[in-house]
């Protein structure tokens, strides 16, 4: 594999398996240090993690399991798709009107779509369409308790266990930031659960509903997830940004500032991580001899992408891999360049043969 090449000084080296060796010079060296420094937030669980690569980035008290306020609507939602049809009709029952705390305003007998409750539950957090969905999938709201554990289960999520389907305060009722994360990559998969924790406002069925997940207008590229409020679990964020088409989550428990400390670590987060447009450099890697042994310019397919800390872009380097000669008329294959970080291909973008 590629082994980068180094400068006299002879800086530190960190290996990349056993068939490579990346040297770090001191300005990389530097940049890594402060990478690892992420800023000081008032939460004492935190996580923030690359979704498409399920990189976790910081892990502070990551597995300590915490009071989770309406962050469990999350489990709440993804049942309530596993189990039902958006265009399910529910009749709101009396039960669920009894449980206080935030709410849609709905009123016993009414008809409405789970799609409609599912906005009321995720944007202003309604706890009496908690109770409404977890009725209409199992019954009641303690067998719908017995399928949220029973589906944290089989998740892998080993410091959660649910109490309720709203997230109010009671013994027992805990999650870690770390399980969150992966409940919120489960629920994720749902293209209507994405859409909806990302609208700031919408009418369900005569219900003005506004979401009360402020990251959504104060971040540009804000698009989800769920707050929580207790006056146990403090303030809680389970927060999803989607910059050029890639996610970044941030769980946050246990908040007295939730919004200050998500852009703190969202600004640690642009300064040292993110993915970049790997091309390939207008150099002896984008031309080639034909047959006839003229020098062509050669036109390269779609860019890869691929997450590199900023401290280690320095190590990415593009290879040409020589297709067979056969043929070299313009369009035609003419190699791929692979883009090396130590022993890892990070991607690849095909050659083609330019004109004549």
């Amino acid at each position: 594999m590629l082994a980068l090449l180094s400068l006299a000084a002879s800086p530190p080296v960190q290996r990349d398996g056993a068939a490579s060796t990346l040297r770090l010079y001191p300005h990389q060296v530097s940049a890594q240090r402060q990478a690892a420094q992420w800023p000081v937030v008032q939460a004492p669980s935190v996580l923030v993690a690359d979704l498409d690569t399920n990189q976790v980035l910081l892990d502070k008290q990551a597995d300590a399991p915490r009071p989770m306020a309406s962050t469990t609507k999350i489990m709440t939602a993804l049942l309530a798709l596993e189990n039902g049809q958006p265009d399910d009709i529910i009749t709101v029952p009396a039960a669920a009107l009894t449980v206080g705390g935030s709410s849609m305003y709905l009123s016993a007998g009414e008809n409405l779509t789970l799609e409609d409750l599912l906005y009321g539950l995720l944007l202003p957090s309604a706890n009496d369409a908690a109770v409404t969905i977890a009725i209409h999938v199992a019954g009641s709201e303690e067998a719908f308790v017995a399928l949220m554990n029973r589906r944290a289960a089989e998740l892998g999520l080993t410091q959660t266990h649910f109490a309720n389907s709203h997230g109010l305060d009671a013994p027992g009722h805990s999650a870690s930031a770390r399980d969150l994360y992966t409940l919120t990559r489960a629920a994720l998969q749902y293209p209507l659960f994405a859409r909806i924790v990302a609208t700031v406002s919408y009418e369900a069925a005569g219900h003005a509903l506004t979401n009360t997940n402020d990251l959504l207008t104060l971040d540009a590229y804000g698009d989800g997830v769920k707050t929580g409020t207790t006056d146990e679990a403090g303030e809680c964020l389970v927060a999803s940004v989607n910059q050029d088409g890639h996610r970044t989550i941030l769980v946050i428990l246990g908040s007295t500032q939730r919004y200050a400390d998500a852009q703190a670590l969202l600004a640690h987060y642009r300064t040292y991580y993110g993915w970049v447009t790997l091309t390939t450099p207008d150099n002896a890697l984008n031309r080639a001899r034909d047959r006839s042994g003229e020098l062509r310019f050669l036109t390269t397919g779609p860019a890869p992408m691929a997450f590199v800390p900023t401290w280690q872009r320095a190590w990415v380097q593009p290879l040409r891999e020589r297709l067979a000669d056969d043929n070299d008329l313009p369009g035609a294959p003419a190699g791929v360049v692979h883009f090396w970080q130590g022993n890892q291909d990070l991607g690849t973008q095909s050659l083609m043969w330019g004109a004549y």
